[in-house]
């Protein structure tokens, strides 16, 4: 088969599924994952032969796409902040507002060149903590995580795009001892309540990790009175946290955060215009 003659299957076999411009968009994605190949080829060389063994793999695809498999999770691999990032099930695919977090962090510090010290709660990918490696070499990274498949995931992450990072197992509803003082917390931990599943898309409900997304509608907060609470020991006097939040929740969240009695807050909108971030630093800081 030649390379058009796959695409074109493609587009016969996901056509009730997709619409074309969709399908060829993950077409390009899948050979340039797959074998390398430049999105042009298509264009430059569409006659060109495929082995057997590699219209195999590429048709094999087909079944994960009409099943709404996100292409991340087919191609093992996910952008983030210009980056690759491997991802499986075990992590969740990294978002463009989790990409707008990061870059509040880089524009805070962007003057600053003492170390410092920073700590990732609930890392996943490990897609915060490598990036801002990346992006601030004077960062200093603990990265936390209750899972060892995730652990494992964002060390190879980490390996992969040359940055060194201090990977723990710990859980933040647990007593955690941490010797460091931290200049930066920073977390996008889960915040849906699991009453709003209904309204979350299928492709997320099927494929990725409900324990990365979803927290009991009884107790929303669980994970920011958690990461608050362990701030009160481990954070600097002039540190700051940095949250992503659920914008639906923000009120109710502004409320817990004000009973503290600690904390100055900032919060900062997304691309959509939705409450997404938000910063604290304590009150006698500027």
């Amino acid at each position: 088969m030649t390379l058009v003659d796959v695409r074109n299957y493609y587009r016969e076999k996901l056509r009730d599924y997709y619409g074309q411009s969709e399908i060829d968009f993950y077409f390009k994605i899948l050979i340039n994952s797959f074998f390398d190949w430049d999105s042009t080829l298509i264009a430059l060389n569409p006659k060109k032969q495929l082995t057997k063994l590699q219209a195999k793999k590429l048709i094999k695809i087909i079944k994960n796409l009409r099943e709404f498999k996100p292409i991340q999770y087919i191609t093992g691999e996910s952008l983030f902040m210009g980056c690759k990032f491997k991802v499986n099930k075990n992590v969740l695919i990294p978002r463009q507002e989790t990409e707008e977090l990061v870059e509040w962090v880089i524009n805070d510090n962007i003057d600053c060149k003492k170390k410092i010290n920073a700590i990732d709660i609930g890392t996943g990918s490990g897609c915060i903590a490598v990036s801002l490696s990346l992006k601030k070499r004077n960062f200093n990274f603990t990265a936390i995580d209750n899972s060892n498949k995730s652990l494992m995931l964002a060390k190879e992450n980490a390996r992969l795009n040359r940055v060194k990072i201090n990977f723990l197992k710990n859980d933040i509803l647990k007593p955690i001892n941490h010797e460091t003082i931290y200049d930066i917390i920073i977390s996008n931990p889960p915040y849906v309540p699991d009453s709003e599943m209904k309204n979350i898309e299928d492709k997320v409900l099927k494929f990725e990790p409900h324990n990365a997304i979803f927290v009991d509608k009884k107790d929303p907060f669980v994970f920011y009175k958690a990461i608050i609470d362990f701030s009160l020991s481990n954070l600097k006097k002039d540190g700051k946290i940095y949250f992503e939040i659920n914008p639906n929740l923000y009120n109710s969240l502004l409320i817990l955060i004000e009973s503290y009695n600690k904390f100055n807050l900032v919060v900062k909108k997304d691309i959509s215009n939705k409450k997404r971030m938000i910063r604290l630093n304590w009150k006698n800081e500027q």
